[in-house]
C-alpha cells in the first residue's frame, strides 16, 4: 500500500474476552451476573416492605384504644399485666422494622473511622422515645419510637424504587438478555440468545425488532432506529455491507445481520457495563456529602444534648426538654441529603445517556463543567475520516479520463484515497478492464488498464520515472498520474470537516473554553483547518508521545481541567492522560473507548457542548438539594425549639414526617432532571 502525506487514523479493533477478563479478575462476567444480583436486589426490597407490613400490623395491634388498658388488664388478671404486653409488643415491631439500622450504628461506632452518621441519629431518636415512656406525662412514645424507624425505612423503599426506575430508565431501552435471535441454520431457522451468537451467524430481523448483534448487514436493507445508542432521532439507512449495533431497531425494511462481534464485546454489553460502573463512582458534590457528615452529626448531636441538658437545668422540666432533643435529632438527619444528591448525579448520567453521550462516572460532572482547555484530534474526530476529491488539475488529458485511469489504478486497492477515487469516478466497469496491479510500498501503484500503463501517487513517484510534474501549492494529499509514460496532472483530496464542528467550536470559545488542535498532520494542513474553524491554538506532524506531552503541559499550568477529544488507537494515552477522556464511539478504537471518560454514541462533537449542559444542570440540581433541605431542616430545629418554650406541642412523629417528606420532595426533584432538555 502506498502511504500519503495525508494522516489517517487506523480504526482497528483489538480482540478481548469479555468474559474471560472479568472471570479472571472477578470471579466472573457482569455480563452474565448482572441479572443475579438484580434479582438479590428485589429478594432485599420484598424482605423489607414485609418487615414494613408486620410492624405496621403489630403497631396497631399495640395501641387498638381499649384492647390491652390497664384497667381491663387488672379487672381480668389482678395486675397491670396488658402494659407489659402492649411495650413487649412495640418493642417486637421495632426490632423487626429496625434491626438492620440499629446493627450499622453500632458497626460504625467499632470499626473506626466515623461514627456520626445518619444510622446512629435514627438509633439515638428511636431509643430515646422508648426511654421517655419512664417519663412522665408520656403515654405513647413506645409506639412513637417504632414509628421514627418505620417510616424511615418506608423512606427508605420509595428512594429505592425511584433509584431503580432511574437506573431501568437508561438500561431497558438497550437491554437485550431476554430478547431471543432468529438464526439462520442448516435445518432451518433456530432461536438463539444474544449471548449464544457466535461470529459469522445470520440472524433474520424483521420490522419492529431490535437487533441484538453488532455486525454488518448480509442481505436485504432498511431504515434502522438508532436513537437508544447514539441519541439521533432521525432513522438511518443500511443497505448492504453497512454497520448495524446492536440495541437498534428495524423501522422498515427486511435484512439479515452477519455477526461481527460477540455479545460480550457488543454495543450493548459495553454501555451496560460502562452504566454499571458509573453508579459506583463518586463525584466532588457526592464526597462533599461524606466531609459534610463528618462535621454535620457531631454538631447537631452536640446541640441536642445541649437542648436536653442546659434549659432543664434552669426550669426542670427534664421530660420536656429531653423530648425536644429528640425532635431535633431526628429533623436533623440529612437523609435527604444523603439519599438525593447521589440520586441527582444518576439522573445526570440518565438524562447524558438519553442524550447519545455515555459518562462512565459522577465524578466527571465536576470536571466537565469547569472544562477550560479542550484538545482535539482532526481526522476522524473534528472531521468524518473520509477522503473526499477536492480539485482536479488534469493535464494533456480531460477529467473525466483522468478520473477513469486514477481510479483504475486504485481499484484493487483498500486505502481510504482509493475508496475516494473509486467512489469519485462511480464506474463498476472500470475494474473489469484492469489486467496487472502492483503497489510500490510507499509510493504509489502501478497498473495496466485497458492497454495503458498507468503510475498513481505520490510525486516522488513520478520524478523517480523522469517525470517533470507541477507541485501542488495547496493544502490536501495529492495523487499525480502518469499515463503511457507522460505527466498527466494530479487531483486533491481532503478529509470532510463535521457538519457541526464550527458551531461546536464557536460555542466552547463563547463558554470560555480554549481550544486546541494536535494531528499527526502536516502542519501546514493543521494550520489552514484551524484558522478555518477558529481554533486558538494548533500543533501539526504530533506522534502520540509529542499529544500527550502538549496535554501535560496544559494539565501542569493548573489554569483549569483539560480534555482531550479523539477516536483512534494512537489517541488512547492522550485520553486517559486528560482529565476528561473524550471518545468517538461509534467509528472510533476499542481502546480509545474503553479508555475514555465519556464517550459519544453518535460520533457528534456537538455532543460535548451538550455534555457540558448536562454537568452544569446536574451540579446545579445536587446544590439546590443541599441547600433546600437543610434550609428546611433549620426552621424546623427552630420550630421545635420554640414549641417547647412557648408549649406549642411539637410531636416527634411530626417531626419523623417533615423528615421523610423532605426526602420525598428531594427525590421527586433529583429524577425530574432526567426530563430536563438540554440542547
Amino acid at each position: 500500500m502506498h502511504s500519503h502525506e495525508e494522516h489517517h487514523h487506523n480504526h482497528e479493533e483489538h480482540d478481548h474476552d469479555c468474559c474471560h477478563e472479568h472471570e479472571h479478575h472477578h470471579g466472573g462476567c457482569p455480563c452474565c451476573e448482572d441479572e443475579e444480583h438484580e434479582d438479590l436486589d428485589k429478594k432485599g426490597m420484598i424482605i423489607l416492605i414485609v418487615r414494613i407490613a408486620v410492624a405496621l400490623a403489630l403497631i396497631v395491634v399495640g395501641s387498638v384504644p381499649g384492647l390491652l388498658t390497664e384497667a381491663h388488664c387488672i379487672e381480668l388478671t389482678g395486675s397491670n399485666l396488658g402494659a407489659g404486653i402492649n411495650h413487649a409488643i412495640m418493642f417486637a415491631a421495632w426490632i423487626i422494622v429496625a434491626y438492620d439500622v440499629a446493627f450499622k450504628a453500632i458497626k460504625g461506632l467499632f470499626k473506626g473511622g466515623n461514627p456520626f452518621n445518619e444510622f446512629l441519629l435514627m438509633t439515638i431518636a428511636s431509643i430515646g422515645a422508648f426511654c421517655l415512656r419512664l417519663l412522665p406525662p408520656f403515654e405513647n412514645e413506645f409506639m412513637e419510637g417504632v414509628l421514627v424507624m418505620l417510616l424511615y425505612q418506608i423512606g427508605e423503599v420509595f428512594s429505592d424504587i425511584a433509584a431503580d426506575k432511574s437506573k431501568d430508565a437508561i438500561t431497558k431501552a438497550i437491554d437485550l438478555r431476554e430478547e431471543e435471535a432468529q438464526v439462520e441454520g442448516e435445518n432451518g431457522f433456530v432461536l438463539k440468545k444474544p449471548e449464544e451468537l457466535s461470529i459469522g451467524d445470520i440472524v433474520v430481523t424483521k420490522v419492529g425488532e431490535k437487533i441484538l448483534c453488532d455486525g454488518t448487514v448480509f442481505q436485504g436493507e432498511g431504515s434502522v432506529d438508532e436513537s437508544s445508542i447514539t441519541g439521533e432521532s432521525l432513522p438511518v439507512d443500511k443497505k448492504l455491507g453497512d454497520p448495524i449495533m446492536s440495541g437498534t431497531i428495524l423501522k422498515s425494511g427486511s435484512i439479515k445481520v452477519k455477526v461481527e462481534k460477540l455479545y460480550a464485546d457488543s454495543t450493548v454489553a459495553k454501555m451496560l457495563e460502562l452504566v454499571e460502573d458509573s453508579a459506583d463512582k463518586k463525584a466532588k458534590s457526592e464526597r462533599f456529602i461524606t466531609r459534610f457528615a463528618k462535621v454535620y452529626t457531631p454538631i447537631v448531636t452536640a446541640l441536642a444534648l445541649f437542648v436536653a441538658i442546659v434549659p432543664s437545668i434552669f426550669d426542670g422540666n427534664w421530660s420536656g426538654w429531653i423530648y425536644t432533643a429528640l425532635c431535633f435529632l431526628v429533623i436533623s438527619c440529612p437523609c435527604s441529603v444523603v439519599i438525593s444528591v447521589p440520586l441527582a448525579f444518576f439522573s445526570g448520567l440518565g438524562l447524558a445517556s438519553k442524550n447519545g453521550i455515555i459518562i462512565k462516572g459522577a465524578e466527571y460532572f465536576d470536571k466537565l463543567k469547569s472544562l477550560k482547555f479542550i484538545a482535539f484530534d482532526k481526522t476522524g474526530t473534528l472531521t468524518e475520516g473520509k477522503m473526499r476529491v477536492k480539485e482536479i488539475h488534469a493535464h494533456a488529458i480531460d477529467e473525466n479520463k483522468f478520473i477513469e485511469y486514477t481510479s483504475a489504478a486504485e481499484t484493487r486497492s483498500t486505502h481510504p484515497i482509493a475508496k475516494a477515487l473509486i467512489a469519485y469516478a462511480n464506474d463498476e466497469s472500470i475494474a473489469t478492464k484492469v489486467s496487472e496491479y502492483e503497489e510500490i510500498s510507499g509510493s504509489g501503484v502501478h497498473a495496466v488498464y485497458d492497454g495503458h500503463d498507468i503510475y498513481a501517487g505520490k510525486g516522488s513517484l513520478l520524478t523517480s520515472l523522469g517525470l517533470e510534474i507541477e507541485e501542488s501549492e495547496v493544502n490536501g494529499t495529492a495523487i499525480y498520474l502518469s499515463v503511457d509514460g507522460k505527466y498527466c496532472g494530479y487531483c486533491l483530496l481532503e478529509d470532510t470537516i463535521r457538519e457541526s464542528v464550527p458551531a461546536t467550536i464557536a460555542s466552547l470559545r463563547k463558554n470560555g473554553v480554549t481550544t486546541i488542535l494536535i494531528s499527526g498532520d502536516k502542519k501546514a494542513t493543521v494550520e489552514s483547518v484551524a484558522k478555518d474553524l477558529g481554533i486558538d491554538e494548533f500543533h501539526g506532524e504530533c506522534l502520540p508521545k509529542n499529544k500527550a506531552e502538549i496535554l501535560q503541559e496544559k494539565i501542569s499550568s493548573k489554569q483549569g481541567a483539560v480534555a482531550f477529544v479523539g477516536d483512534g488507537i494512537n489517541d488512547a494515552p492522550s485520553i486517559v492522560l486528560a482529565d476528561v477522556g473524550i471518545a468517538m464511539g461509534g467509528l472510533g478504537s476499542d481502546m480509545a473507548v474503553e479508555n475514555a471518560d465519556v464517550v459519544l454514541m453518535n460520533d457528534d462533537p456537538a455532543k460535548i457542548v451538550t455534555a457540558m449542559k448536562v454537568a452544569k444542570a446536574t451540579e446545579k440540581r445536587a446544590t439546590f438539594n443541599i441547600v433546600f433541605s437543610l434550609s428546611v431542616k433549620l426552621v424546623v430545629m427552630i420550630v421545635s425549639i420554640l414549641s417547647e418554650i412557648y408549649h406549642w406541642g411539637f410531636p416527634l412523629w411530626a417531626a419523623v414526617i417533615c423528615d421523610t417528606g423532605l426526602s420525598l420532595l428531594m427525590v421527586l426533584s433529583s429524577l425530574l432532571l432526567s426530563f430536563k432538555k438540554v440542547d
